[in-house]
């Protein structure tokens, strides 16, 4: 930690498959400019493979492997531009439901900048890499790594009833494939 530098100091539970819970304090460090403050997100998602959390009444400095976290959650009395900052650039949240490998299960809204006004919740999961993700719950922001993702349930759906599809009528399809790769491609 550089004490050289302003910081503040923010609430946090950390969650993974070792760390049930585990509550203590990241420091973040304060812009004397005032033109941009660093964010929790932001402190996960740097290139370091430890976060230094201060832990119980002496504050003792614990590392703790980012990799490793399933989700962070802040303190109640924490505010949103804290734990991620929108700016000015375009976002959505989308609504959906993200099982995470330690057998949690999260519903609420996943924020996420757009690189492209059409951009889609599966090709931004797709590109985040073991970053973490911001999602709102009724309860808490919850900061989610990425690769401790098992699933997304998402609102959309096929556009198509998929009930249609009998056991019968895939295996015709399949046998369509086997009899004529192209001409089942080209359709």
């Amino acid at each position: 930690m550089d004490h050289y530098i302003p910081k503040r100091r923010i609430p946090v539970t950390l969650w993974s498959g070792h760390l049930a819970g585990l509550q203590g304090w990241i420091f973040l460090d304060l812009d004397a400019a005032g033109n941009r403050h660093q964010t929790v997100l932001g402190k996960l998602n740097e290139t370091t493979r430890f976060l230094p959390v201060a832990v119980g009444e002496d504050g003792r400095i614990h590392l703790i492997n980012k990799r490793r976290l399933s989700r962070l959650t802040t303190g109640r009395q924490v505010i949103q531009s804290d734990v991620f900052a929108r700016g000015f650039l375009p976002w959505r949240e989308e609504e959906a439901e993200v099982g995470l490998d330690d057998g949690t299960l999260l519903a609420g809204r996943i924020w996420m900048p757009l690189q492209r006004e059409t951009q889609r919740l599966s090709d931004f999961m797709n590109q985040r890499e073991g970053d973490f993700v911001a999602m709102v719950t009724p309860i808490a922001i919850h900061l989610i790594n990425s690769a401790a993702v098992v699933s997304v349930q998402l609102r959309e759906s096929a556009g198509a009833p998929l009930a249609a599809f009998d056991a019968g009528s895939i295996e015709a399809y399949a046998d369509e494939l086997e009899a004529d790769p192209g001409e089942s491609a080209a359709a």
